[in-house]
């Protein structure tokens, strides 16, 4: 068999086309934007390739898409075992539904034809696994009722919610033809209605040149990854299919590009460049896709590179697509490498399950990343499943899984993961945790630089960081907040997240599509450890180098150090901001005082302690105006909240902030702390932080120096603090000190830390 293949590389869109697309990046809402009616047809270039397309499984077995014959057993053993049971009735609910047909005559719509699907989906799963003959005879119903008029479909998401009719009919198809319910005429009048939804689905978006180019050129993530998921799907059901080896090709290529560090998408050390709200929405189809291509297409099967949708500008010039060109690929379902994408989303858990608000973002949990556990990932993926306090056990997030959660999670026992604290240069992100409880600390500090910012739904958020303690979230991002279809998410700049602003300004803004504007920011410096763990963020704008860092002390409170040099020798006023969850529309308390402040929540709270290397700052709040930057957010629903900016005037202040979580009503270790300012020399300011760790009292102190300041600081107590570092906080019983920019620090003369140059702990804590 020889297949033909175009090719369009480099695509450039007219000014019309970029509108169009960039109302296309809100993927997972229905914020559609007009369809201009363009079917231009793609000449390309057309080269030749033998296809390989092998199956491991043979093609008139059934089932072996959904699941497997060995899964009958699985299922029936899991129908009184929690939390599965609550699964089976998930798909006996679905299985109850009776969606009507759609009038005649009215275009095809995912949301007509989904609910089919899924219903057909339930029923064939009741009639292979339980012999159900009246589920079965509604599942073929449901199936032979679905109309191929895919062509009237004006959804130009249709891309991403597809999935939702097509992977379901195909289970159905395949599930029932193991039954005595539907006959091999039958499943072929299935095959064909399928089969020829895809065709059409493929003729628009991958052999027309300008939906091609919006939906899968210019965005390089979920939209391809889901695209290639179904169609790549519909191929493994029907190798039979003339064009079955093509469409399995550009799917296996898109998941060996997009899954792996060379399509950019993935870093190096598993961070997604657009974040773990749409890499959750993207991994959502291609899970079920990836199950059955390890069923249906063996290690080793030769497939070819199609490079339709490479995309040639920065950062994807190096994509170095060959048409045609054979490769061979590891299923990420078995690959390690992969396995750390999924880690660094777990990473990213709040304490109460869901991910961090970070780029364009809503309510986020990893969907279906428990299935790796059946391929050899470890089990803190089912742990992460079921311990959410929002979405315990969730199973719809996106798209349907439930089917797949029945057969795919591993038995093995559910355990946390085995880090607490987690840094990922590559990508950017530093998580810093107290444990993996829901009223644990977490904090994480962003600095993304290259491929990793460079996505359709990155922010200019570089330095920027977010607090959650005592079940409460109290530093925030923002969120996807996107009111209009044609422009950027109003949260996308610097403004709307935790920053430093030089004259109410940041990073610069975000531009259109493959514009990035925004800059590069740099993770480095990082350091785990019990006693106080560090991570730093550097980054340059408005004429000034920001040098963030991040001290997460005792797995208690947090201390941030921003060390500012200014090429602009006279004064600006510089905002160190902090958007608070509190106030307005969010609820909760927040008190502005001098230089410091409260947010104060049902469970938990913080207290926020200011100071400058030029003097103390003052809180400010920005002006407010409803739904508008600074104070507008959308993470699960849009609304106000508080913002706060530590003020001063001065050349090249560095700030040195004290963050102190506490719960409410508590006495002893987790009651407010006591943050007391210390008498710095001039060019420096320090903070002494006490409390207790299970009742044993503590004193720490945190100072921050400018260059050329003095190098001693007299403590409360008559002791001295020396040291030539830019930035160090010491246990004042010496047994631990942190050392950032420096070469010593001493205690009354006693080295705590010589001879280093990069953050260092000694001691144990």
């Amino acid at each position: 068999m020889t297949r033909r293949i175009r090719r369009a590389r480099g695509a450039r869109l007219s000014p019309l086309a970029l509108a169009t697309t960039f109302a296309l990046f809100g993927c997972s809402s229905s914020d559609a934007p007009p369809d201009d009616g363009a079917q231009t047809a793609d000449a390309g270039v057309e080269t030749d390739a033998t296809s390989e397309l092998d199956t491991g499984a043979p093609a008139d077995q059934h089932p072996r898409m959904l699941y497997a014959p060995e899964h009958k057993a699985t299922l029936l053993a899991r129908q009184s075992v929690a939390p599965f049971d609550a699964v089976w009735q998930q798909v006996r609910s679905q299985a109850a539904d009776d969606p009507q047909l759609p009038a005649a005559g009215t275009p095809w719509t995912t949301s007509a034809w989904a609910p089919f699907a899924r219903a057909a989906q339930a029923n064939a799963i009741l009639a292979w696994a339980l012999g159900d003959a009246a589920a079965g005879a509604k599942a073929k119903r449901l199936l032979l009722s679905v109309r191929d008029d895919f062509e009237t479909d004006k959804d130009n998401d249709v891309d991403i919610r597809i999935q939702g009719v097509l992977m379901p009919l195909v289970n159905a198809w395949d599930l029932l033809l193991a039954t005595p319910w539907m006959t091999a005429d039958e499943g072929k009048q299935a095959q064909t209605v399928i089969a020829s939804i895809t065709r059409k689905f493929v003729a628009r978006y991958l052999d027309t040149k300008t939906d091609r180019t919006i939906a899968f050129v210019v965005t390089q993530n979920n939209h391809p990854l889901r695209g290639a998921s179904v169609v790549g799907y519909v191929a493994l059901a029907f190798p039979d299919e003339p064009d079955a080896p093509r469409w399995l090709d550009w799917a296996t290529d898109q998941m060996d590009y997009l899954l792996t560090p060379k399509g950019h998408y993935v870093q190096t050390d598993g961070a997604v460049s657009e974040g773990p709200f749409y890499f959750a929405f993207g991994f959502a189809a291609v899970a079920p896709f990836l199950i059955a291509l390890d069923r249906n297409s063996p290690a080793g099967t030769v497939h070819h590179h199609v490079c339709l949708t490479r995309n040639d500008v920065d950062p994807w010039s190096d994509n170095g697509c060959v048409d045609g060109e054979p490769f061979t690929m590891t299923n990420p379902l078995r690959d390690p490498a992969f396995y750390a994408s999924l880690d660094w989303s777990v990473a990213l858990r709040r304490p109460s399950g869901l991910r961090a608000a970070l780029n364009d973002t809503h309510v986020a949990l990893l969907a279906g990343g428990a299935f790796a556990t059946s391929f050899g990932a470890g089990s803190h993926l089912t742990w992460d499943w079921a311990n959410n306090a929002t979405m315990p056990y969730e199973t719809q997030k996106f798209d349907n899984l439930a089917p797949w959660y029945l057969a795919y999670v591993s038995d093995a026992a559910p355990t946390p993961p085995p880090w607490r604290n987690r840094f990922f240069p590559a990508g950017g992100h530093a998580v810093f945790r107290s444990g993996w409880g829901t009223s644990d600390l977490w904090m994480l500090l962003v600095a993304d630089h290259g491929g990793a910012r460079k996505s359709l739904h990155n922010h200019a958020d570089g330095t920027s960081f977010a607090l959650s303690a005592y079940g409460e979230d109290l530093l925030i991002d923002t969120g996807y907040y996107r009111p209009a279809e044609l422009q950027n998410p109003f949260t996308m700049d610097a403004p709307s997240h935790n920053v430093v602003l030089v004259n109410g300004v940041g990073a610069p803004k975000r531009g259109f599509l493959n514009n990035w504007g925004d800059t590069d920011a740099f993770l480095e410096n990082t350091l785990d450890g019990d006693a106080v763990a560090w991570a730093e963020a550097r980054t340059t704008y408005e004429s000034a180098e920001i040098r963030r860092g991040i001290a997460f002390a005792r797995k208690r409170y947090a201390v941030v150090a921003d060390r500012i040099a200014s090429t602009v020798a006279t004064p600006r006023t510089f905002q160190w901001r902090a958007h608070l969850w509190a106030g307005f529309d969010v609820g909760g308390a927040y008190a502005l005082a001098g230089n410091r402040l409260t947010v104060d929540r049902t469970l938990g709270g913080l207290a926020i302690a200011a100071a400058t290397t030029a003097g103390d700052p003052t809180f400010v709040e920005p002006a407010f105006t409803a739904l508008r930057p600074p104070h507008v957010h959308d993470t699960d629903g849009s609304g106000n909240h508080a913002v706060a900016d530590a003020t001063i005037e001065a050349v090249s202040p560095g700030f040195l902030v004290v963050l102190a979580p506490y719960q409410q009503g508590a006495t002893g270790d987790d009651a407010p702390l006591e943050v007391s300012a210390l008498g710095a020399p001039t060019g420096s300011a320090a903070w002494v932080v006490v409390g207790s760790t299970a009742g044993a009292a503590w004193h720490d102190v945190a100072w921050l120096r400018d260059a050329g300041a003095p190098t001693a600081l007299t403590l409360p107590d008559s002791h001295t603090l020396e040291t030539d570092a830019r930035f160090v906080l010491v246990s004042t019983a010496g047994d631990w000190a942190l050392v950032s920019e420096g070469t010593y620090v001493a205690l009354d003369g006693h080295p705590l830390v010589q001879g280093n140059t990069l953050p260092v702990v000694v001691g144990t804590p």
